[in-house]
């Protein structure tokens, strides 16, 4: 088998190991070279299965890379080894079209494969979903974020996602059957709905309420190829784009007819097990055991012994290092100038912001300075060095933890809105000790204007920066009070 160690090959290997075919899988993982197939890791077997493919290109792996020429290598070795029989994996929407890169190199490993002269058979999936897949986990991503889901046009083109176990017995049951060699067969489910029924659906099975928004596809090839560029899991590429702006349909007729695939429908009923596994990056555990932790060093910090400027640099500088034993945290700790530009901008932004609201409470509440004036006093008896040195560790410690772990913990399972709010409560709970409502407001109102920074952003840099800049110009620069 080539490439079976991705998403599709964690499906199709067990199950041809349960009809008892004794696997050998080569893939990058396992040593293998795309560039050149040793015929003697071919020798002796009775069949080759190709599942290597890719969404998007990344240095040498492109999509003429993947898609022809290692099929050309395999076909080549197959030959010199001596193995006749091939399963190619394909894509639904495999055609001639030189737009359209994807399209177009998986239609020409396909004519390889036609013109081999092997005993072959072409599989082609429509869009295959799964536990650990790109489409279930992108969408449930989205779904959770915002009640708002963008949809690719007006949500209409068509769409048969068909599960990854039954894909692996479409390639079991092709191996099984000699009569299936120089066929090609559609893998795809029963049901033809819409792009916009699977987007309901998945958000049936989260229980999730969602508005969709048609979108037109011009505006979204812009973001999608920032992603593509900038993130390592970016949420949509610019094949997969391409892709569900014109639907993936198939004929599942002949699939069901001859190999036998009953493809399951694609109901909420039956992937709600499978969005409720997509993995979550802050567990309860960490995120309540840091909270609690938080509490009482907080508590300990503002009513304690050592004061409340020496308590917070104690306290928090604990729950940093405990914030960053969390993966998610310091995996959102990759400083860029575009980052850093951002949280100075946003930073500025939030003062004005500041200087407005305290326009308001100077005429709602004019109490509010002595508040502000005890919190001040925090400062008195400490250096300017120190104070601001140990500043900056405040800022990340708090920004690691509260949005690093905390927020993004809510996020993650209240959704982006109602995640942000309770984080954002949560941040302003553990000031109650301070006995300042003014502290608690400003904990809350800033802790969802950072909480938005951190998640749009996905990284902790820009909410640093920006609330670095916000106490400094509130505290040093230009005071409140």
């Amino acid at each position: 088998m080539v490439g079976g160690t991705g998403f599709l090959g964690r499906h199709v290997v067990p199950a041809l190991r349960a009809a008892e075919w004794d696997v050998r899988v080569l893939s990058r993982r396992t040593g293998c070279d795309a560039r050149r197939i040793d015929p003697e890791a071919l020798r002796g077997c009775d069949a080759v299965v190709n599942l290597a493919g890719i969404k998007r290109e990344e240095g040498e792996q492109t999509f003429q890379a993947i898609h022809v020429d290692l099929v050309a290598r395999i076909i080549e070795a197959m030959k010199t080894a001596g193995v006749r029989r091939l399963v190619h994996i394909s894509d639904v929407v495999a055609r001639p079209d030189t737009t359209l890169p994807y399209h177009d190199t998986k239609w020409k490993g396909e004519g390889l494969v036609r013109a081999s002269g092997l005993e072959w058979t072409i599989l082609r999936p429509g869009v295959i979903y799964g536990v650990g897949d790109d489409m279930l986990a992108h969408l449930g991503k989205m779904i959770n974020a915002a009640p708002v889901f963008p949809i690719v046009n007006d949500g209409s083109a068509p769409m048969m996602p068909i599960h990854a176990g039954d894909v692996a017995a479409g390639v079991v049951a092709a191996l099984a059957r000699p009569a299936s060699a120089g066929k090609t067969y559609d893998l795809v489910s029963p049901d033809r709905m819409t792009l916009r029924d699977v987007v309901r659906r998945t958000a049936t099975a989260l229980g999730r309420a969602v508005w969709i928004v048609p979108t037109p596809v011009g505006l979204m090839r812009l973001p999608v190829r920032i992603m593509e560029a900038a993130m390592k899991q970016p949420l949509s590429t610019r094949a997969q784009l391409a892709m569900v702006a014109e639907g993936l349909p198939g004929d599942p007729g002949p699939a069901r007819a001859e190999l036998g695939v009953e493809a399951a429908p694609f109901t909420p009923e039956k992937i709600r097990p499978m969005v409720r596994r997509i993995p979550k990056e802050v567990s309860a555990p960490v995120a309540l055991g840091l909270y609690a932790a938080a509490a009482a060093l907080l508590t300990f910090a503002f009513r304690g012994p050592l004061g409340p400027w020496n308590g917070m640099t104690v306290a928090m500088g604990l729950l940093l290092a405990a914030s960053l034993a969390v993966r998610a945290v310091r995996a959102r700790l990759v400083p860029t100038f575009g980052r850093v530009a951002l949280g100075l901008g946003a930073g500025a932004v939030l003062y004005g912001l500041t200087r407005v609201a305290l326009v308001v409470f100077d005429a709602a509440w004019p109490g509010w300075t002595v508040q502000a004036g005890r919190i001040s006093a925090w400062k008195e008896g400490h250096s300017t060095g120190f104070l601001l040195a140990s500043l900056v560790m405040i800022v990340i410690a708090e920004e690691a933890l509260w949005r690093g772990v905390v927020s993004r913990f809510m996020v993650e399972r209240l959704g982006r809105v109602f995640g942000i709010v309770a984080g954002a409560t949560l941040y302003a709970a553990a000031h109650v000790a301070t006995m300042s409502p003014l502290l608690a407001i400003a904990a809350f109102a800033c802790g969802i204007y950072w909480g938005l920074l951190a998640d749009a952003s996905d990284d902790l840099t820009a909410p640093i920066v920006s609330h670095l800049a916000w106490d400094i110009m509130i505290m040093f620069v230009v005071p409140v009070v």
